[in-house]
């Protein structure tokens, strides 16, 4: 298992982020009743992206109007939450734990090493890291070629075929998390810029089994199993999932050569509820699953939009025979 980083050469901000706490020495490791204000300028680009922590924690940082955190214990338990400060009197930036009133003190070991005190040290997994090169994808082999599945970024060939071709019309999306395993499988998640919509694409080897469980269920139980390890959602909008729909496009089946579901469901109520929905396929080798996971506040009439990027996609072996 690999996880692959994208990386963005920003100098500037890589002087910056490694000041962020510039008086380490005499700033205290916490701070109580911090004022939140927005009019002092700082450069927080260091920041968001996901980070892991020594002990299997994870903290997601996004930048949505202010710098926000949520930071998960290692069983995806909701921890802490908030944002980030800098407090000129200190030359620092603060980590503001809304669930005790604490903030704590930040500073970067490394372009992708950010210690909090008090809270733990965390190593980028994904995300812009500042200092780095346009582009490094990991290990790369020389025969190996880049591919864009629509969301934007380029992902290496590997020895699966790869579901590609959904054309994205957002801009300005944020790499949350990329992963890969060694049987060829892989996991891609973007969020848009204004926060309210994730974008999944992944393939994991196939688990089906025609004398135990219909396609249909079976695609539905690997769409909804999607709560399991998203990264941009918070646990509290990943709570009471309930089916809404499981239906075969004839459409869609015809296009990609295999039997396409479309799923939707939704998790999390009222304010913190998101609605999923999902083009599942199985090609008897492998399950692809690419879809979007949208907050209560995202625009009204997208299910269009995402019919229209589902008929787009493909296999990249289809494309290659051709």
């Amino acid at each position: 298992m690999k996880i692959k980083k994208r990386y963005i050469a920003l100098a500037l901000a890589a002087c910056l982020c490694f000041s962020a706490c510039g008086n380490s020495k005499t700033a205290p490791e916490t701070l109580e009743n911090i004022v939140m204000d927005d009019s002092v300028e700082y450069d927080y680009s260091g920041f968001p992206g996901s980070w892991l922590g020594e002990d299997g924690s994870v903290m997601t940082v996004e930048a949505v109007g202010r710098t926000r955190f949520e930071l998960c214990d290692a069983e995806d338990n909701l921890t802490a939450s908030g944002e980030f400060q800098y407090v000129e009197k200190y030359d620092c930036v603060y980590a503001y734990n809304e669930h005790n009133g604490i903030a704590y003190r930040c500073r970067f070991e490394e372009a992708d090493t950010l210690h909090l005190d008090g809270l733990g040290t965390f190593t980028k997994v994904s995300g812009d890291v500042p200092g780095e090169n346009i582009g490094d994808l990991g290990d790369l082999d020389e025969d190996q070629t880049l591919h864009d599945d629509g969301r934007g970024d380029p992902i290496p060939s590997s020895d699966i075929p790869l579901l590609l071709g959904g054309r994205l019309p957002f801009t300005n999306m944020a790499s949350v998390y990329a992963e890969s395993y060694d049987d060829g499988g892989y996991y891609y998640e973007d969020i848009t810029e204004d926060g309210q919509i994730t974008v999944i694409d992944g393939a994991k080897a196939s688990t089906f089994d025609a004398d135990e469980q219909e396609l249909g269920a079976y695609l539905t139980d690997c769409a909804l199993s999607l709560t399991e390890g998203v990264v941009s959602v918070s646990p509290v909008e990943l709570e009471n999932r309930a089916l809404v729909s499981c239906e075969e496009n004839e459409e869609y089946s015809q296009n990609f050569s295999y039997p396409v579901y479309i799923i939707q469901y939704t998790t999390g109520e009222n304010e913190y509820s998101r609605k999923w929905t999902i083009f599942a396929a199985d090609t008897d080798s492998y399950t692809y699953l690419y879809g979007f996971c949208e907050t209560a506040d995202a625009a009204e009439g997208m299910d269009e939009i995402y019919q229209d990027i589902f008929a787009g996609l493909y296999l990249s072996d289809e494309e290659e025979s051709e």
